[in-house]
């Protein structure tokens, strides 16, 4: 009998018993380090597999896909056993703290329910134990030998200038092409070129879609293509006045390094 209300509690709370989780974000960070904190983001994709990515500390992302779904079941046992549905708004205490850590919890179900909570240096009851409880989960998956998702292919033009990067077997090919002058390069790198170009986009979080603003005549226009190894594919346009400025100036360091002369 104390079986059957606990299953109907659980059914209340969470409603038919064969909802699923269909996707899951916790993200916790923040204060003086730039790289505090952990990020983690799983979701069932439409092929029906189970999408991993983790962020932990410094900010290069692990991201790989499986045929397990049992990391929902495991999720949704601590989401109960903490009464994490029960999580809602934004969570902050009564008084300032400066430089201090923010969280949030986005959880959807297949029926369409959803759990979507924030806070900063503040939360529910047992809120902490329970986010180590999934951190400790989530080792199983994290610990997981898997390929690196690499960069295949990178397009990257300021202004006049055009920049492409394409894998070559064992290489790296990097072109450069100056449409106002036309001056065109070529140069041969190694494959360890590509690998500083994916970690500098976890870094400075440049996996981005979409276009930023409209031209302005004042400012020089940008733009990047990147390409992975599992398919992922991003294409961002700006320009260099606005508030993301900062990203250009990371892409022109990356290509000044790789076209020095050797």
């Amino acid at each position: 009998m104390k079986l059957m209300i606990v299953l109907a509690s659980m059914l209340s709370l969470f409603g038919h018993k064969n909802d699923t989780i269909t996707s899951f974000s916790l993200r916790e960070g923040g204060g003086m380090d730039r790289f505090s904190g952990f990020n983690y983001y799983i979701k069932q994709t439409e092929d029906g597999r189970v999408y991993f990515r983790f962020n932990e500390g410094f900010p290069d992302e692990k991201d790989f896909t499986l045929d397990d779904h049992s990391v929902f079941d495991s999720l949704q046992q601590i989401i109960i056993r903490y009464k994490m549905n029960k999580y809602h708004g934004h969570y902050r205490p009564s008084f300032d703290i400066l430089d201090g850590t923010s969280w949030s919890l986005d959880v959807h179900y297949a029926s369409g329910k959803s759990i979507n909570a924030g806070g900063y240096m503040d939360g529910p009851k047992g809120y902490q134990s329970a986010f180590q409880d999934i951190q400790q989960c989530l080792n199983h998956w994290k610990e997981m030998p898997v390929p690196v998702n690499e960069v295949v292919s990178f397009l990257y033009i300021y202004g006049k200038e055009r920049y492409t990067i394409e894998r070559n077997d064992d290489k790296a090919l990097l072109t450069y092409d100056n449409e106002e002058t036309g001056e065109h390069k070529t140069f041969e790198r190694g494959l360890d070129m590509l690998e500083d170009l994916r970690v500098l986009f976890n870094i400075d979080r440049l996996k981005m879609n979409g276009k930023r603003g409209e031209t302005d005549p004042g400012c020089t226009l940008w733009m990047y293509e990147i390409t992975y190894s599992n398919g992922d594919h991003y294409r961002y346009e700006s320009y260099d006045c606005d508030f993301k400025c900062g990203y250009t100036y990371s892409l022109q360091g990356f290509i000044s390094k790789w076209m020095k002369e050797e």
